[in-house]
């Protein structure tokens, strides 16, 4: 009989589907599942069946079962801490060997083995703006389930770090497993890039900025270093600023109002991962400036596809670019419009950091992810976890 393997995919059925965090649970079991036939895979998510277009037909497949968590409408936002104790029952009544936790705010009551994913400890590292009474409570509970599990995930050194600085984790406990560069995110045909820019209005040439609009994203900061940049001679540039803006779109629209980037600034909501190719293959650079990343996949995806990255010097972002971008001081923006001069105007260097972009890119890939993590399912099942 196969060895019971829960997987928490509550990311891909709540608030965080289109998010970093909803992407990454999706690539990764898709990876883990097709790549291994040695585990009877269950999936914990919200609702009776997973969302559509979230988990292949093929994928499916393999699945034993899908298990619906009981919680209330909560769900459709953020995890609550209503869903701990239903969480654990279903999990226990489930009778898996191994529970892999993907989401933020797992349960800490869990009685089998268990593996814990942190993607990052925004709340602890930043504070003032993210950590509220209901934050303090899930990220207790986070704690709490990492510290009793047998092998903690980071996504990168740097979240590593954190781990064990801010929660007293020992390092050996502690597996640093990279992203991968998301499916299809390898090459763009010119003329279908052409196609899209005409039908979305876009005109190159242009920045790109894809992502959340929360304090940590520095976007004040990206729009001076954008103005400045403007006035150095790029004024036939654009910025194009990627996502969902919902809840934000008082302070964005103010900010671009105030700077006088009414003409030079494009909103364009929230894309999905296919229309996401062609922004990012067709933008000169991806600004990415923000004050703290535990690991940084859009930056990943743009080299992949050829483009430069801008990108902050703090938190993952110096280890996941190392060369092969270019890093900046994200509070100065005479240094990311400086970033951005280079850009347009030494050939020879963004020939350079595209090339050096396109190889470190191809050092991350979800099959290595899925085979790395497969590799501590077995560990953890057989008595280890420790590196």
């Amino acid at each position: 009989m196969k060895p019971s393997v829960g997987i928490d995919v509550r990311a891909i059925s709540n608030i965080n589907r289109h998010r970093g965090i909803g992407r990454y649970t999706s690539h990764l079991v898709e990876a883990i599942v097709s790549a291994s036939d040695e585990f009877s895979f269950y999936l914990f998510g919200y609702g009776n069946n997973p969302p559509e277009n979230t988990v292949s037909s093929e994928v499916w497949k393999k699945v034993a079962d899908w298990i619906e968590i009981p919680v209330g409408k909560s769900a459709s936002e953020y995890p609550s801490p209503n869903e701990y104790l239903p969480f654990a029952r279903a999990v226990s009544k489930s009778g898996v060997k191994l529970f892999h936790g993907i989401d933020h705010n797992l349960t800490p009551f869990l009685r089998c083995k268990s593996i814990v994913t942190v993607h990052d400890l925004i709340l602890l590292i930043l504070r003032g703006p993210y950590l509220g009474p209901k934050s303090f409570i899930w990220i207790r509970a986070h704690r709490k389930a990492a510290q009793k599990a047998s092998a903690v995930i980071a996504v990168s050194e740097s979240t590593k770090r954190d781990v064990h600085r801010l929660w007293n984790i020992p390092k050996e406990r502690i597996h640093v497993i990279y992203e991968g560069v998301s499916y299809g995110f390898e090459h763009v045909d010119a003329d279908s890039l052409q196609s899209y820019l005409e039908k979305h209005h876009i005109e190159k040439p242009y920045f790109l900025y894809l992502g959340g609009f929360d304090p940590r994203k520095n976007i004040h900061n990206m729009l001076l270093g954008f103005k400045r940049f403007l006035k150095t001679g790029g004024s036939a540039h654009k910025l194009v600023i990627c996502g969902n803006v919902s809840g934000f779109e008082d302070y964005l629209n103010s900010e671009i109002f105030d700077m006088g980037l009414e003409e030079s600034v494009l909103m364009s909501g929230f894309v999905s991962d296919e229309d996401l190719r062609y922004l990012l293959f067709g933008a000169e650079a991806l600004i990415f400036v923000s004050l703290y990343e535990g690991f940084g996949l859009p930056t990943i995806e743009a080299m992949a596809l050829g483009t430069p990255v801008i990108a902050s010097r703090s938190s993952s972002l110096p280890e996941i670019l190392e060369e092969s971008g270019v890093l900046v001081e994200p509070l100065d923006p005479e240094d990311i419009a400086s970033a951005m001069l280079r850009i347009v105007s030494d050939e020879d260097f963004k020939n350079e950091i595209v090339k050096k972009g396109h190889e470190k890119a191809s050092a991350f890939t979800w099959e290595k992810a899925a085979s790395r993590v497969l590799e501590l399912y077995r560990a953890v099942l057989e008595g280890g976890g420790k590196n």
